[in-house]
């Protein structure tokens, strides 16, 4: 048996047997433990896949044919069939193996995936592609059952029905469990179907009996005949038949002979069929087999004997402590209504979801009926929270802009993951909200500095009338139970007072902006601190008397600078007559990385110490 560190590419496993290729995924799944328990990854849907990503390796043609992983961080397997198992102990490090699907870490990655339902549209761009220019390869679409549910798949299979476009897509089902195949005559007939004989002549056959008018009734009877057969098979008439494309299953997605037989028939087939395949998430490790949370989902270092976590922080994270507080409210509110677009674990609402069910809605990996549900309920007078990661909120965002902020509906959106997020590349990253949200009308967006702040905003944005955004970055951090206390929509606060200049900032940058202003005093350098709690609206009267002084302004955030909050300061600064002069400090260009937060700040030069570099050239310049 090959060594896992060893393998080049998947053509050492073409003349494997079932039981070698069962051999395999043992090792790969044991590689896989054993790397990810000390680098962190999104560990239960590859050990989930590893059958499935052999038996295509052993049917296909890696080299040829275009796999798409949906989304693209259950690709481990692919990834070490592929040649890149030796860079597996640098797995979503700086420099290192990417955790998802990557173009520029191997040619044999065709895609980039971070977001949910966007392969098979994809892949269906590729099948068109390839008719187009006469090619011959196959495009395989492998989508979770979690992600089928999301809109954009059926726009997809809708089109693929028309088309009849040969695209080969694989639903990898780990929420059910595995039906037994019905009879000898199922088992038979699937054994045909694998071979190009059983499909060349069921077209010669075809193109003989159109040829007559007897014939072509006679085609009609025996597609009648296989129709109402296949309902029998079948049990029902599935959706997918529905849209005239071919579906097989359910197939044991860990039963190397009946995955190989069905890849087989899609691989001989002219018409884009669907593989309905069921596998276990977590398959081979009873922590991951037994986790109802989602805990393995993805997870950082753990010890490998027990499951546990061993990088756990001892505060709790942002998205535990906004939970916490929307449970109190929730309490109290009957009105309340929290739903998440498959992330209850994520956004930490299991409390929520299990003491408040009539209050806890979660849409599935769906964010546009999301947005647009929280939309309704806000309409029918109830208080709906929208808990939402900052790069899934990308997908709702004509639902947030033509729905929610224009007819500024009482939706209240808790946007987690703000800012720069370890660990998943930049597909994942929430650097973009700011610029998205500021420029939409009637929408309040802010950022609370610490726990006691967001419970404040919370409470504000429960009792404002109107669309309401708060934004908060995966950290951990002091938890505050202090009573919340309503805030004036707009305002900001005076955290230190300086000769030199401001630093106007906002979320967890405040805390890196007190640094900045520890290390310039050394220089005798003072700056005011800022918090900009309200991003929009900002506090025009502070602001004034800032733009009064003459001082210089050093604006602080992590976001995106085009459509920042340093953007709108410097819009407003054009009606005023002043001395002033403004310095955005934001992300020019987001430079991808998968390391940790400190990391990325560093990597993007905004660290404290690259800052307060920069501000001391500027105020010295400006004091000549």
């Amino acid at each position: 048996m090959i060594e896992v560190n060893s393998i080049k590419d998947e053509k050492f496993l073409k003349n494997y047997t079932n039981d070698e290729l069962k051999s395999l995924s043992d090792d790969i799944r044991s590689f896989i433990l054993d790397n990810v328990s000390k680098t962190g990854g999104h560990l239960s849907s590859n050990l989930g896949i590893v059958d499935l990503t052999i038996a295509l390796a052993k049917v296909f043609d890696f080299d040829k044919d275009i796999i798409l992983f949906d989304v693209g961080h259950q690709s481990y397997t692919y990834k070490i069939l592929t040649g890149r198992a030796g860079k597996f102990n640098e797995l979503r490090k700086t420099n290192g193996l990417s955790g998802f699907q990557t173009l520029s870490e191997s040619k044999l990655d065709h895609y980039e995936t971070g977001h949910a339902a966007t392969s098979i549209s994809t892949g269906l761009g590729f099948a068109m592609a390839r008719d187009m220019d006469k090619k011959d390869y196959n495009v395989i679409s492998i989508i979770g059952d979690g992600s089928i549910g999301n809109g954009l798949a059926y726009e997809a299979l809708n089109q693929i029905g028309d088309l009849k476009t040969k695209q080969i897509v694989i639903l990898n089902d780990n929420q059910m469990s595995i039906s037994e195949n019905v009879g000898a005559l199922h088992n038979t007939l699937d054994s045909i179907r694998a071979g190009k004989g059983y499909n060349n002549a069921k077209k010669n056959t075809k193109g003989f009996l159109n040829k007559t008018k007897f014939g072509r009734l006679i085609i009609k009877i025996i597609d009648k005949i296989k129709r109402i057969l296949k309902k029998i098979y079948l049990r029902k008439a599935t959706i997918f038949s529905e849209f005239g494309i071919e579906y097989f299953g359910p197939i044991n997605g860990h039963d190397f002979n009946e995955l190989i037989k069905y890849l087989n028939i899609a691989k001989n087939s002219e018409k884009p069929v669907i593989l309905h395949v069921i596998t276990q998430k977590g398959y081979g490790y009873n922590p991951a087999e037994n986790d109802k949370l989602g805990k393995f989902h993805g997870i950082g270092s753990f010890n490998l004997e027990t499951g546990e976590t061993l990088s756990k922080s001892n505060l709790p994270s942002f998205s535990e402590i906004i939970s916490s507080y929307v449970y109190n409210f929730a309490k109290k509110d009957k009105d309340i209504i929290c739903i998440t677009p498959g992330m209850s674990y994520g956004s930490k609402l299991e409390t929520i979801k299990e003491k408040m069910p009539n209050q806890f809605i979660d849409a599935g990996i769906a964010e546009e009926h999301a947005m647009l549900l929280a939309n309704g309920l806000a309409l029918a007078s109830k208080k709906p929270i929208l808990f939402i990661y900052s790069t899934f909120l990308q997908r709702a965002y004509d639902e947030l802009v033509h729905d929610v902020s224009r007819c500024n509906s009482k939706v209240l959106l808790c946007i987690d993951r703000a800012g720069f997020v370890p660990g998943d590349g930049s597909s994942h990253q929430g650097i973009y909200d700011v610029s998205m949200l500021v420029s939409l009308p009637n929408i309040v967006v802010t950022a609370p500095k610490d726990a006691k702040e967001a419970n404040s905003l919370l409470y504000t944005g429960l009792n404002y009338n109107g669309s309401f955004a708060i934004r908060y970055e995966k950290r951990n951090l002091k938890y505050d139970y202090e009573k919340p206390t309503l805030l004036e929509v707009g305002s900001w606060d005076i955290l230190k007072k300086g000769k030199d200049g401001f630093i106007i900032s906002y979320g967890d940058f405040l805390d890196n902006a007190e640094k900045i202003t520890e290390i310039l005093k050394k220089d005798n350098i003072s700056l005011s601190i800022i918090n900009a709690r309200f991003i929009k609206p900002f506090d025009t009267t502070m602001f004034t008397k800032i733009l009064e002084s003459g001082k210089p302004i050093f604006v602080y955030e992590e976001s995106i600078k085009i459509g920042s909050l340093a953007s709108l300061l410097a819009n407003e600064m054009q009606s005023h007559n002043t001395k002033s002069i403004l310095y955005s400090f934001g992300i020019d260009k987001y430079s991808d990385t998968f390391s940790s937060r400190n990391e990325m700040i560093n990597a993007n030069s905004l660290d404290a110490e690259s800052i307060a570099s920069k501000i001391k050239s500027i105020i010295y310049n400006h004091k000549d």
